[in-house]
């Protein structure tokens, strides 16, 4: 059984790699560009030297490329997309490459299709604040009005829907809240609205949907196990999530952190039309930071539930408290106890709140 992972020599690719390996998977394919750093997956393939990790250079805007990686596979793991850049950079090598990619899954007869979404895909401004968003939620209706990136995540998502309508392949799409980990992004976007050395605190009571590299990537081998998890959708966030005002309090704990301003969710919106009226006026020379719309879905204080996951047997292996203490102390300077008793302080609360 040989199993193909595409952006294998990223954050979460690297991790879902080595667990594939760790699992015992036989023949692990990893797609690689020719220029990409293949030193962290040559560290995998030293530490498990039973499984065949196998490398195949290419790139999947070619139709050729695509083909080839797929001949002779069980299973995909695709991983690959453009997170920033460019609208047609990112389009093009989120949804041509996948569409590229099906091309080849559908002519090699491949059994399952592993894909990573987002969370972002839902129709966030729909769903009123604090609600909870499941995988019945519907899908972006105006992705334009969001962001680049999540423009080309629907579009992939209804691509790869459309291709498993029509053939005989199972799919599973997981979609992942914010993944975080040793390495990642220490400030995000649903955290706030960075504006140089400023960041706005538009929503600090929001949840912020995070999931830890290692549990992504548990749920990513066991979408691969078709005895294990069903065809469908999952989203994937940890459980004992912060607040943005906890995180935003754990993180100036450990670092220098860009000043800071709160401003209530009220105010945000009204900001929000401002800024969308002086984009209009002045025919797109001053770009719209903050939309209404945006302010909605982004920052709208939903929770992600991670209920239909947890039905198939995954549960986080790192908890959030951990996994914050590992990722902060890798990122900053401050003294490990001084760290731990700052986590234990600030995000007790959070994990009292939830099991409540």
């Amino acid at each position: 059984m040989t199993s193909l992972v595409t952006g294998s020599t990223g954050f979460l690719g690297t991790t879902v790699v080595e667990q594939l390996c760790g699992a015992g998977t036989p023949h692990v394919r990893c797609f690689v560009r020719p220029s990409s750093d293949r030193s962290n997956l040559r560290q995998i393939q030293n530490k498990y030297p039973a499984t065949d990790l196998q490398f195949i250079e290419g790139n999947l805007l070619s139709v050729s490329d695509a083909a080839a990686a797929t001949k002779g596979v069980e299973t995909v793991y695709h991983l690959a997309a453009e997170m920033r850049g460019p609208a047609p950079s990112v389009f093009a090598n989120t949804v041509v490459t996948s569409r590229n990619l099906l091309e080849g899954i559908t002519k090699q007869g491949v059994r399952r299709v592993v894909l990573a979404s987002s969370i972002c895909v839902y129709a966030l401004s729909k769903v009123p604040r604090q609600a909870a968003v499941t995988e019945t939620t519907e899908l972006e209706s105006y992705p334009e009005r969001r962001d680049v990136y999540t423009f080309a995540k629907v579009k992939q998502d209804l691509i790869v829907q459309q291709y498993r309508r029509d053939h005989s392949f199972e799919l599973v799409i997981l979609r992942p809240g914010i993944i975080y980990g040793e390495g990642a992004n220490l400030l995000p976007s649903r955290a706030g609205l960075r504006l140089g050395n400023l960041i706005l605190e538009m929503a600090g009571k929001n949840q912020l949907p995070l999931t830890h590299v290692t549990n992504c990537a548990k749920a990513f081998t066991l979408a691969g196990n078709r005895d294990v998890l069903p065809e469908g959708s999952y989203n994937i966030v940890d459980d004992d999530l912060p607040t943005v005002a906890e995180y935003h309090s754990l993180y100036r704990s450990f670092s220098k952190s860009p000043f800071r301003i709160r401003i209530p969710f009220w105010l945000a919106m009204l900001l929000s039309f401002v800024s969308e009226d002086y984009h209009a006026h002045s025919m797109g020379q001053i770009p719209a930071v903050l939309t209404p719309y945006r302010l909605k879905a982004g920052w709208g204080g939903h929770r992600f539930s991670n209920e239909k996951l947890k039905t198939v047997g995954w549960t986080p292996s790192v908890s959030t408290h951990d996994g914050l203490l590992r990722t902060l102390r890798a990122s900053c300077s401050t003294k490990p106890s001084t760290i731990s008793e700052t986590l234990v302080t600030q995000l007790q609360p959070s994990v009292a709140r939830n099991e409540n």
